[in-house]
């Protein structure tokens, strides 16, 4: 067994900083909370200094993290980051393929492209761990418009709590602070209705890797969702530490062997990566009990950036323990 780095586009962790909002426009206060005139302003605090953005943005380019944030917000962006299929819907996917790419999939920054978008506002958000290489890019990209980053530090809460920020950024901020509530009530109404079966059943959350298999963790992902729940998890994620997954060689298979229950991780489509998909061909995964006890789910949005993924998320492991 060997312990590796968190995949590209997440992180481990929790936590999040706030965002306040100060109107500043000019005319009446009123009128301006109702309906913003042509050139009134926000002042938004971020995680690299305040920044004054239009309160009413018409052309907002959606770097990463961003991308689901206009989505859900029914925002047509001006610049996106290159779409990657496995994390959108094939509406979505078709959706984000129109609009002009000004980052690409390896996250490198195209400044002339968003130059020739036009923005009035560019969001992202940003890893904790690369904060200082986004200072002096945010630096440069305040050159073409008002730029809002937020940093997070975690593939759970943390991640959800950035993209909740951002949501407030562009105006959708009510919608989304109604999925966090649901969530967070349904987290309580679900750990109460099935508190038997979430005590009594051992779940695991497993991805494949080249040649091996991966246990997450209690602090990433589905993994988090389910340790919020107050779910009981197998013996195998132990080993990872603080860190986001164990990972093991397919001979070692039988680590599974205390799970009733195991999800695996799919993509936005419901499909499994090729790596995922020979995982759960092997022939010791074929005789683990949860397998033979027809108790393997797929599980998508496993990775949720937003609460209303996270919601989609307990939807999923709701119908699981009703069987139960």
């Amino acid at each position: 067994m060997q312990q590796k780095a968190p995949r590209s586009g997440l992180v481990l962790g929790a936590g999040a900083l706030a965002l306040s909002l100060t109107l500043t426009a000019c005319g009446d206060a009123q009128e301006a909370a109702d309906t913003p005139a042509q050139g009134d302003t926000v002042t938004v605090e971020t995680d690299y200094g305040t920044v004054e953005i239009p309160a009413d943005p018409q052309r907002i380019v959606a770097l990463e993290f961003g991308t689901e944030v206009v989505l859900e917000a029914g925002i047509e962006p001006v610049g996106v980051i290159e779409p990657v299929a496995t994390l959108y819907t094939a509406e979505e996917f078709e959706q984000l393929s129109t609009y002009p790419v000004v980052q690409s999939a390896s996250l490198e920054i195209n400044m002339e492209a968003i130059a020739e978008a036009q923005p009035d506002l560019i969001i992202g958000g940003v890893r904790v761990e690369s904060h200082d290489e986004y200072v002096g890019i945010r630096e440069d990209l305040e050159k073409i418009a008002p730029t809002v980053f937020f940093d997070f530090d975690g593939a759970g809460s943390g991640l959800r709590n950035m993209t909740l920020e951002l949501s407030r950024v562009v105006g959708d901020g009510e919608r989304a602070e109604a999925e966090q509530q649901r969530f967070e009530e349904r987290v309580e109404e679900i750990s109460t209705a099935y508190a038997d079966q979430l005590a009594d059943t051992t779940f695991a959350l497993v991805f494949g890797v080249d040649g091996e298999f991966a246990v997450v963790n209690t602090n990433a992902w589905g993994g988090e969702i389910l340790h919020t729940l107050g779910a009981k998890q197998s013996k195998a994620q132990q080993p990872a530490g603080e860190n986001f997954a164990a990972f093991y060689s397919y001979e070692e298979i039988d680590e599974l062997s205390d799970a009733d229950v195991i999800f695996y991780e799919t993509d936005a489509q419901e499909n499994p990566d090729p790596f995922t998909e020979a995982l759960l061909e092997q022939k010791l995964w074929q005789s683990l009990p949860a397998v033979e006890a027809g108790q393997v789910h797929p599980l998508r949005y496993s990775a949720a950036r937003t609460y209303a993924q996270a919601n989609i998320v307990l939807d999923q492991i709701e119908e699981v323990l009703k069987g139960l």
